[in-house]
Order: structure tokens, then sequence, then C-alpha cells
């Protein structure tokens, strides 16, 4: 044990996490339903197929997470629906036959021009010839039409005509070479569409999920990163720093979280706290709280410091600076060290598991043994004054060594804030100091 410790903290709400994920899953789906309603219009425009309705599933700004959970159930189903469809009015565009001239010139031997075809009389290698011929070129037609069954859908709707062109193409094709020509670029060109189309619709959903994310950034971060994320052709390398940017926002919203469950410890604990000591530890970063109450020595307190740039966490035994400013000696510094071993003991071990119970995880991160070092000295404005007016029984000054009247007392005063509007606090009060380094 210690009597000076320092601590990462960490702070999960499950709720506001759940709900962040939701929202981003959310969101790609929304990208999913503007592309699948892009496809629509392009089968209705190139092949006057039916119109396909893709309803918009919306949630309120507000919605907790299982509002949110039922929306995305919601627009998956429709997307789905709306995939299938598309599916279904694809395999209907692919299967469509020939022109009727077509096949009535092929089946009669009648020209375009109306005039009978005369044709030599085949022989048998001819003949043999062109029924092979006729077998690739039968199956070649029904693997590109199954083809483009499963990937039109997937496909860039641009290059549905072409597509059709080349079926039409793969069905007249008049020898085996030809045919298979035409099947292989065929399916070169389906897979390069499709691979077109999967990586626009894949970066769509990476911009609109990392464009969610970023609304729990600082004001700052999300402005510079959203213009980054909505210009880069592939955002995708940009989702770590979105990461910190929301990490360093959680971390500064759950520093009042932690100053609470400091709070909350601390009173489980008899420590005579305030109800403003949340507001002013999240604020200032420092405060300092007497042992009074808890069997300790007078004189002798704790200085709790957040850190404000990350989620850091030290305790710190202190003592209130000795009369005409002499430091400890003698019988002075055997207490100085038990009054260490006691906090160690007995009273920082259940501090920390009563700030755990709170939600708040604590990794300790450094130790100061007992007896090491002397306890450290509070100067006089910094450390509490609870002396009370006979007349008003209020306190005569403030935990930041001010008068109730605004004129200094002994101590530094310290600069001015503005403070939340809280209940006056306990009989007890604790000092506080700005965090240095900053």
């Amino acid at each position: 044990m210690s009597n000076s410790a320092a601590y990462g903290w960490s702070y999960v709400d499950v709720e506001a996490e759940r709900r962040r994920e939701l929202r981003a899953q959310l969101s790609q789906e929304v990208a999913r339903s503007r592309n699948l309603r892009g496809q629509a219009r392009s089968l209705r425009r190139a092949y006057r197929t039916a119109r396909i309705d893709a309803h918009a599933v919306t949630v309120p700004a507000g919605a907790d997470s299982a509002g949110l959970a039922a929306a995305l159930e919601a627009a998956r189903r429709e997307n789905d629906r709306v995939e299938a469809e598309l599916s279904r009015v694809a395999a209907e565009v692919w299967s469509v036959p020939p022109s009727r001239d077509i096949d009535r010139h092929a089946d009669t031997g009648v020209g375009r021009t109306g005039r009978p075809v005369v044709r030599p009389s085949p022989n048998s290698a001819t003949r043999a010839v062109e029924e092979r011929a006729a077998r690739v070129r039968a199956a070649a037609v029904v693997e590109a039409e199954a083809l483009l069954r499963r990937e039109g859908p997937a496909c860039e709707p641009g290059d549905l005509p072409a597509f059709a062109r080349r079926l039409e193409a793969l069905r007249r094709a008049r020898s085996a070479e030809e045919t298979r020509t035409l099947l292989h670029d065929l399916g070169v060109l389906v897979h390069k569409s499709t691979q077109r189309r999967r990586d626009a619709v894949r970066l769509a959903g990476v911009r609109a999920a990392l464009l969610e994310r970023l609304e729990d950034a600082a004001p700052l971060d999300r402005e510079h990163l959203a213009a980054a994320v909505a210009d880069a052709p592939d955002p995708s390398h940009l989702a770590r720093e979105v990461d910190l940017a929301v990490a360093r926002a959680d971390t500064e919203r759950a520093r009042d979280t932690v100053a609470d469950a400091l709070m909350q410890a601390l009173r489980t604990r008899d420590y005579a706290v305030g109800d403003d000591f949340a507001d002013l530890l999240a604020e200032d970063g420092s405060v300092v709280v007497p042992f009074d109450g808890t069997g300790a020595p007078d004189g002798y307190g704790l200085r709790i410091a957040l850190a404000a740039d990350r989620a850091g966490l030290t305790t710190t035994l202190v003592r209130a600076a000795p009369p005409g400013g002499h430091e400890a000696a003698g019988n002075e510094a055997g207490t100085d060290q038990d009054v260490q071993r006691w906090f160690c003991d007995e009273q920082l071990p259940k501090l920390e598991e009563a700030v755990r119970e709170q939600g708040v995880d604590l990794a300790r991160t450094m130790v100061l043994p007992p007896g090491l070092r002397p306890t450290v000295t509070v100067p006089e404005g910094l450390w509490p004054d609870r002396a009370r007016s006979p007349s008003t029984g209020q306190d005569d000054t403030t935990a930041e060594g001010r008068s109730t009247d605004g004129q200094s007392t002994d101590g530094p005063a310290s600069p001015a804030r503005k403070r939340k509007k809280k209940p006056v606090p306990r009989s007890t009060f604790y000092g506080q100091e700005r965090q240095r380094g900053r």
C-alpha cells in the first residue's frame, strides 16, 4: 500500500456505448438503402420495370437503445425485401428471349431483306461443327443468364444496358470460339462492375458510420474530422483518429461521473465532503479533504487530483502547514509515519473498493510506500478553513480560501470561476487548488 498512489481510471456507460453502436449500424443500413434505391431507378429507366418502393426508416434523435434496435431491425428487413425484389426484377430482365424477328429469321431461313436465304447443303462435317456450336452456345447462354441473375443486382447501374447487349450477342454467336470469348468477356465485365459497386457500398457504409461516430466527438474535432471523412476517397484510414477523438470526448464527459463516484466513495468512509465537491474536482482538478472525524490526528487530509487531459487520478496524503512554518521533527515525524501507515492499511484499500462499486474501474500505475517520504505539506491558504461564525452558524470562508463577503483570507486567493448552483454544502468544507501542468 502507499500514502501516495496514481491510477488510470476507466468508466463505460453501457447504455451510451450500446446506443452509439446501434446508431453506427443504422447509418450503414441507411447507406445501403440509398444504394438499393439507386439500382431500382436504373433498372426502371433501362428496362421499364415496375417501380420498387423502398420505405425509409426513421428514429427520434433521443431514442434509447431499445428504440434504436427496433429501428435497425426494421431497416434491415426493408432492405432485404428491396434486395429480393431487385433480384426478381433483374432475373426477368436477363431471361427475356430474343426478339421475334431474330427467332423467325433463324427458324424459316428468311433473311432481314425478306428474301429467302440460299444456303449450300451442309455436309456431315459442317453439320457437326454447327451442332457443336449450338450446344456450346446454349450452355453459355444458360451460364450467362445465371451469372446475371446472381450478380446483376450488385452491378453498377450504368453497366446494365451493356450487359444486355452482350447477352444478346452471345445468343447470336456463330461459333464455339466466339461464344467462349463473349462469355469470358461478359464474366470479366460483371466481375469488375460488381467489385466497383461493392467498393462504393462499403465506402459509403464506412463513411456513414464514421460521420455518425463523430457526433460524439468534441466540436472542434468533429468539424475537422467530418470534413476529412467526407473528402477522403477511402476514409478507412481515419477510423483510428476518429476513435481517439471520441475517446477524448468520452474522457472529458466521464470526469463528472468519476468526480461523483469519488464523492460517494468518500462519504461511505465518513469523510465530510460538501455537495459541490464533485463540481470543484471536475472543474479545478484538485481538492483537499481533511481527515476530521475519521480517527486520524488533526491537520491531516487527502488530496485528490483528476488529470485534465487524460484518464488519470492521484491520491496523496497531505498535512496542513504547522504553526510558524517549521517542519515536523521528533515525535511529530513518528506521528507522520503512523498516519501514513493507518491510511495505507485502513483507508486506501476501502476507498478503492468503494470507487469501483460506483462503476469506475481503477488500475494502479504508481505507489509510494508509507514511511519513504514525509507527508506533503499543503500551504495554509489551500487548507480547508472550517471556522464557524457564532452568529450565523455558517462558514466564514469558502473552499477557495476566500471569505463569504468576497474579501481575501490569509491564504492566496484562487482565480474566480463560474460555479453551478448547488445546495448549501455540508458543515465541513474542503480545500482546492488548480492542477499544475495543464
